[in-house]
């Protein structure tokens, strides 16, 4: 999988979606692991992100306000469950933290080392419930699409961190 191309599959209740980048899994690690990177480029287009808490281990919880481009503050809460620096993060979405569940998925991100760790094939792998949830959700919120831009803005950010080191 050297293609810079996102490749995005459908999978009954399951969101996949592949991509090369450029940098070695280390520097992914740390930019999708470090909250002063996350701030930067976490979310869809025109999202912009505040983070309450984050508490990076095995059983730690990720708290922040996804702000939208339509004013809107969308409250969201993560509980780690799997971290294996530098190849594996995987977590629940446990909704806003407040009761409210609406959104309820677990993600597992793997970083593959390729091309003697100067590269890497991340993937990023979405369960909802069930099929219909994610349907629901994916209509309701748009998370397929969502995924993809979040994807894309990580690769973006990267793009412009690499040109300051």
């Amino acid at each position: 999988m050297n293609s810079t191309e996102l490749i995005t599959e459908i999978k009954e209740n399951q969101v996949i979606y592949r991509k090369f980048f450029d940098v070695s899994n280390e520097l992914l690690f740390e930019v999708w692991s470090n909250p002063e990177h996350l701030k930067e480029w976490w979310g869809p287009d025109g999202f912009t992100l505040t983070v309450i808490s984050f508490d990076f281990r095995n059983g730690g919880f990720f708290e922040f306000v996804m702000h939208g481009p339509d004013g809107r503050d969308y409250k969201n809460k993560i509980q780690f469950l799997k971290i294996e620096k530098p190849s594996l993060i995987s977590y629940q979405h446990i909704g806003d933290g407040e009761g409210d569940e609406d959104v309820n998925f677990r993600s597992e991100i793997s970083f593959e080392t390729t091309n003697q760790g100067k590269s890497t094939n991340l993937t990023m792998v979405q369960v909802f419930s069930t099929k219909q949830e994610l349907e629901r959700v994916n209509q309701k919120y748009g998370a397929i699409e969502g995924g993809k831009q979040h994807v894309g803005n990580l690769e973006y950010y990267l793009k412009k961190i690499l040109k300051t080191i």
